[in-house]
């Protein structure tokens, strides 16, 4: 059976190690890739040793292009649609089955990043190839997706550099000095009259992020520091900082978003919003993980803890967990969920009973009783008990406005905004599509 693959480009040439920083970014750029194709049942297929030793002439960049096919003949893959990708690249691990995108097309990206570059280069392949390239549809090479109906033009495009080393050599380091195969595969596609999809969104391949400020965040709401090139871009290009710096950034990248990647992280075992509806979204979790991962020694109650999602990462937080659910059957959920830490003490608990007693805390998450009469019970009681309290709500942007109305009534003031936004769907149990209409979530009296 035909498969998809990723054709992952990642040569390590120790002779220019120092000029690049040392290949560490390469392992990391590769650790994505293998993650992602792993969850989308793609091949991955890593190109790591050359063809060819002579990396004057035959640069890894054309030896991607021109040996791709014969690679994977020799591999013996039965491949359909290939995405070719350099390791300058990682991949969200979330990013969407792509090849589902390319409407099995010859699927690129335009290069829009230095257009006086790209100008120059066609301009200089121009006589060789003797065909007036249609600039408005050059594409990036770096990141481009096909299938075996092109193989012919790329076992071509071999022929023409393998009878032209020589010239091509000439032109990239000597006239034209812009760039390697890029530009010859752009006359080469076009002369060949290759239907191209160029509709793809930018989003799936992100380059020159600190050109386009993406390594910054909306400080200005307070309320969320994930970086733009995170929590917009799918696939991010590490091109256009000093090469020797590429392990640096890539790293702090990784060690921002890596427990993404690692399906055993306590936040990748849990389940999510978009697979449970009585539960908070993924965004939530880590917003709450993210605020208060510096409380370690505060105690916190969560009323409501119905399967204990949620539960498992207010442990992460916090010296100790108070956990009240009336239901059993979650009550079991729980201990599973949190079977792997020793913080959280679980009680199944009518909280609206006469005898409910408030445990020391200074954080409580109230997602018990939805009603707008119970919640401004509920924190009522809570800031009677302690009028510092930190309290944290779900279901704030739910269409019946329950919540809200709570809050409102209780003249208590929003600290924060956290989890998903206005529009972020779901199904209800019953299999209703639902929309949040504000925020998932708040925080009040941090």
């Amino acid at each position: 059976m035909k498969k998809n693959v990723v054709f992952w480009v990642g040569v390590k040439n120790e002779k220019y190690s120092e000029k690049y920083g040392g290949w560490d970014w390469m392992d990391i750029s590769r650790k994505t890739w293998e993650y992602w194709c792993k969850k989308h049942d793609v091949i991955f297929f890593p190109f790591e040793k050359p063809i060819d030793d002579d990396l004057t002439d035959y640069r890894i960049n054309w030896q991607k292009s021109i040996y791709c096919f014969d690679l994977l003949d020799e591999a013996g893959i039965d491949y359909d649609q290939i995405f070719l990708a350099d390791a300058t690249c990682m991949i969200k691990w979330d990013t969407p089955n792509v090849f589902e995108l390319t409407n099995h097309k010859f699927t690129a990206w335009r290069e829009t990043d230095n257009l006086n570059w790209v100008y120059d280069s066609i301009k200089g392949y121009e006589d060789f190839f003797s065909y007036k390239l249609n600039k408005y549809d050059y594409f990036s090479s770096g990141v481009i997706i096909f299938n075996k109906t092109h193989r012919d033009i790329f076992l071509e495009f071999k022929d023409l550099y393998l009878n032209n080393v020589d010239k091509f050599v000439e032109l990239q380091d000597k006239i034209v000095r812009k760039g390697t195969e890029q530009t010859p595969l752009n006359y080469w596609v076009q002369k060949n009259n290759v239907e191209l999809n160029l509709d793809l969104p930018f989003s799936f391949k992100l380059t020159h992020i600190h050109r386009k400020d993406m390594f910054h965040y909306n400080w200005q709401l307070n309320e969320d520091v994930t970086p733009f090139f995170v929590k917009y871009g799918y696939i991010w290009v590490f091109n256009g900082i000093p090469k020797d710096q590429r392990t640096e950034v890539m790293s702090q990248v990784w060690g921002l978003v890596g427990y993404n990647y690692d399906d055993e992280h306590f936040l990748n075992k849990v389940i999510h919003k978009d697979k449970w509806c009585k539960t908070t979204s993924r965004k939530f979790k880590e917003d709450v993980l993210r605020i208060f991962k510096d409380r370690k020694m505060d105690n916190c109650i969560e009323i409501g803890s119905c399967r204990g999602d949620t539960t498992r990462v207010l442990a992460e937080c916090f010296n100790k967990v108070y956990s009240f659910e009336q239901s059993s059957d979650n009550i079991t959920y729980i201990k599973e969920r949190c079977s792997d830490v020793d913080n959280v003490e679980i009680s199944q608990s009518d909280i609206y009973d006469s005898n409910f007693e408030i445990p020391d805390v200074s954080v409580a998450f109230v997602d018990a009783g939805h009603s707008t009469e119970l919640v401004k019970k509920d924190i009522t009681r809570f800031l009677n008990k302690n009028p510092n309290m930190v309290l944290v709500f779900d279901d704030y942007g739910q269409k019946d406005k329950s919540i809200r109305n709570a809050i409102q009534e209780s003249e208590l003031g929003i600290s924060r905004y956290i989890g998903e936004y206005n529009g972020f769907s779901f199904k209800r149990l019953n299999g209703e599509q639902v929309s949040l209409e504000g925020r998932e979530g708040v925080i009040c009296n941090l």
